[in-house]
């Protein structure tokens, strides 16, 4: 008997969103893009993740130790910043790889090639390339740097800060997130809205019908299920529809995304397949939660049962 039912309100389900096929296609259309503006929220975290962390695995402090500083000494001072709390790795760079990057990086130069082959020697010291564990801890690595028992052996130090950057795209990114939240309520409410009302349209039309079923013992529940069903019915072809969309549009994103950061690689569609059930997954109940709340809110109203 329940099957029976469940296929009987099915089948109504179908026919009255085929009837109002305008309306149905209305809704669906407003929740794909309540759905669109929920993904673009999603994408743009996930790039802002990837940009923050491309940019902070490039900021570092590059130490140049003096030419004629001994090798002991060099040692000494790159156990002692690895000694340090703040520090998250100390790669040392020899005079000899120091001078075959800057005969390589000069290659199309004739004159600085002509100066090389001139010299007697390596007029390059050695580099210790210091990575922090978090960028706040770099004023505390350039304090230990500082220290006057250094100076003899460091003949210059660089900080390559990219915290601007970093402080700029977190900025961006919070305007787009609270921009794209807001367009997302908006959709959201204007889902909410037009389904209220196509059920309200689909009850009209069939008033009718409805009268007889009541007048043939059909309980409240039978004449709500179908309704209910037609919104969930929208709310699975919007997903479907917007998974159809989200996959091409991510693969045409991604090497631009590569591009425009300076061949940092980005793996959005990776991060999508990663947790898709949690994304898609989660939208789709989202939106039949609330297909199914606006269903019985304009039947409770609308309809006298």
């Amino acid at each position: 008997m329940f099957f029976l039912a469940l296929n009987r309100s099915i089948f109504f389900a179908l026919q009255s969103f085929w009837r109002n096929i305008w309306l149905s296609l209305a809704t669906i259309f407003i929740i794909c893009l309540a759905l669109i503006s929920i993904n673009f929220l999603i994408i743009i975290n996930g790039i802002t993740s990837s940009a923050v962390a491309a940019v902070k695995d490039r900021i570092d402090v590059s130490v140049y130790i003096n030419p004629a500083v001994h090798e002991a000494k060099i040692e000494d001072l790159k156990s002692h910043l690895e000694s340090l709390p703040q520090v998250k790795s100390v790669v040392y760079k020899s005079p000899q790889d120091n001078l075959d990057e800057f005969t390589a990086r000069h290659q199309s130069d004739a004159s600085i090639q002509e100066t090389l082959k001139e010299l007697q020697g390596n007029p390059l010291g050695a580099t210790l390339i210091v990575k922090a564990k978090n960028l706040t801890d770099y004023p505390e690595i350039l304090k230990a740097i500082d220290d006057p028992a250094y100076n003899d052996l460091i003949e210059e130090k660089n900080y390559n800060d990219n915290q601007a950057v970093i402080d700029k795209i977190n900025l961006i990114a919070d305007n787009v997130k609270k921009g794209g939240l807001i367009v997302s309520v908006i959709f959201v409410i204007i889902s909410a809205l037009i389904i209220f009302n196509t059920v309200r349209i689909a009850i009209f039309t069939r008033q009718n019908e409805i009268s007889i079923m009541k007048l043939v013992g059909a309980s409240n529940w039978f004449i709500r299920v179908p309704f209910i069903f037609e919104s969930i019915f929208a709310g699975i072809i919007a997903c479907l529809i917007v998974v159809a969309i989200m996959y091409p549009l991510l693969a045409f994103i991604q090497p631009r995304l590569s591009n425009f950061f300076g061949g940092a690689q980005f793996d959005i569609i990776g991060y999508f397949n990663v947790n898709w059930l949690l994304f898609f997954g989660g939208q789709l109940i989202g939106i039949i939660l609330l297909n199914i709340i606006s269903s019985i809110f304009a039947i409770g109203k609308y309809l006298n049962v």
